[in-house]
């Protein structure tokens, strides 16, 4: 069976911008690389960005307007180290192939940049309003902070995120018109905390919270839909699965993945080994000629579905068979 989906079909493209990052997190997959002792220019970390010339060739040669989230959140990533994120985000928002209702997010640590990087963030924010009926007014552009906790506990898995500098720079996008939210994940050294993050993130002005119990301390097995008897993959059968959308993710070196979890380069690695190794192994990668949908249509991709129901892959099976999954929690602090 062909990969049954086509660019019409594609409802949100996540993005991973860059492969640096300031903070080291325990659980991400960047750590998974140093902690290896593998080489860090040899798996990509803090070696590659996507500049402005590369990202519009990538996206426009498709028809996107059926896209209704464009989020710029990837594995190894912090998007906001970028510097062509800007440009990017302006020629996005302008952008004729593209939905003008659009959403896009960003995920973030918040310990980057300056005060000036923040204000212009913002005004893009600001800028950039639906049209829709039920978001009428709302920024397009939706910055999700994250932060594991206060002062006292954020650096703990956030670490070498400074406390000051994340609480500048939230309180000068917040200040100038930017939509935020605050996003914590819960772990045993700051769940004592979640009512005074509440609080404090009304104080703040975030426009809400999100709260999320995740794979990286403890699975969470989705019990309204039990394990599969196969493979279901989520990033084609989302309509009913936690909003979730059908989608596709893009790597920093372009590399076309039906999902993040099979983003990584390491795991990757595992698609090539059992499936990309029949086929050129550009197939999957934007190179500014190349279209997305050109990369859909692709014997790669045409032949992806059945690799993935034949073949046992441990993150498959994990996460679209098994229904391993985050649990997350929206939480308003107004209207939205």
């Amino acid at each position: 069976m062909s990969w049954p989906v086509k660019i019409n079909d594609i409802k949100k493209i996540q993005i991973e911008s860059t492969n640096y990052c300031n903070a080291r997190c325990s659980a991400c997959h960047r750590e998974e690389i140093l902690l290896g002792q593998q080489q860090p220019n040899i798996l990509g970390i803090n070696n590659n960005y996507i500049s402005f010339e590369q990202f519009v060739s990538w996206f426009d040669k498709d028809d996107f307007s059926s896209v209704d989230l464009f989020d710029f959140s990837g594995n190894i990533d912090e998007p906001t180290t970028n510097p062509d994120l800007l440009d990017i985000l302006k020629w996005l928002f302008k952008a004729d192939n593209f939905s003008k209702n659009m959403q896009v997010n960003i995920a973030t640590n918040g310990g980057t940049r300056n005060k000036d990087f923040w204000k212009k963030l913002a005004n893009i924010s600001a800028d950039n309003k639906f049209t829709t009926k039920d978001y009428r007014g709302y920024n397009r552009l939706h910055v999700i902070f994250g932060i594991d906790g206060l002062e006292d506990t954020n650096h703990i898995y956030r670490k070498n995120v400074k406390w000051k500098k994340l609480q500048k720079n939230f309180r000068i996008y917040i200040a100038e018109g930017g939509r935020a939210s605050w996003q914590f994940i819960y772990f045993d050294h700051n769940k004592h905390q979640d009512k005074r993050v509440k609080q404090r993130s009304i104080e703040e002005g975030f426009e809400k919270m999100k709260w999320r119990k995740t794979v990286r301390n403890k699975k969470f097995i989705d019990d309204k839909h039990p394990p599969q008897k196969q493979i279901k993959c989520k990033a084609l059968y989302r309509q009913d699965y936690f909003g979730l959308k059908t989608s596709l993710y893009i790597t920093n070196k372009g590399h076309v993945m039906p999902c993040c979890w099979l983003g990584t380069e390491l795991r990757m690695k595992e698609v090539y080994d059992k499936h990309g190794y029949k086929y050129d192994i550009n197939d999957n990668v934007l190179n500014g000629i190349k279209s997305v949908q050109d990369i859909l249509d692709s014997d790669w991709y045409d032949n992806l579905y059945d690799t993935i129901m034949a073949k046992t892959w441990k993150t498959c099976t994990e996460k679209c068979k098994v229904n391993v999954i985050d649990a997350i929690t929206d939480d308003f602090n107004k209207k939205g």
